[in-house]
């Protein structure tokens, strides 16, 4: 197994980062940076969501850590061949926005990672533009 960490891009958010940070704690808003395209089958409760990424197996998050405004930390649960840790970052700005970074974090069979990482990537970065996009 290979330890990965694929960081997003780090991008200029248009809200707070206050806002964003209770926005993606509440696991019924966690889908709106999903990419609608590759998920399907999204459910949350108050405590992790479920979804399926088409052609991988169904995944569960739940929310280990969380450090007001600035970091929160999920991880995979029950998934025994793909266990994953995702960050997202927040550093405030002075004009009431933000910087926004996302890590997906994890261990790997190396041949799956080398197939993977590219769309691991895209995912990623796709997730942090529509997270720096919101306007709350």
């Amino acid at each position: 197994m290979a330890l990965f960490s694929i960081p997003s891009n780090e991008l200029q958010t248009v809200t707070e980062s206050k806002k964003l940070f209770e926005f993606l704690t509440d696991f019924k808003n966690f889908g709106s940076i999903l990419p609608e395209d590759k998920v399907e089958g999204f459910t949350f409760d108050n405590n992790s969501c479920s979804f399926s990424i088409k052609g991988i197996t169904p995944m569960k998050i739940v929310l280990s850590n969380k450090i007001p405004y600035k970091e929160i930390y999920f991880t995979s649960d029950g998934l025994g061949k793909f266990n994953f840790n995702l960050r997202v970052n927040f550093e405030e700005n002075l004009n009431n926005t933000a910087t926004s970074k996302v890590v997906l974090g994890g261990e790997l069979n190396p041949f799956i990672l080398k197939m993977a990482e590219s769309a691991l990537k895209s995912l990623v970065d796709s997730m942090n533009t529509k997270l720096s996009q919101l306007q709350l």
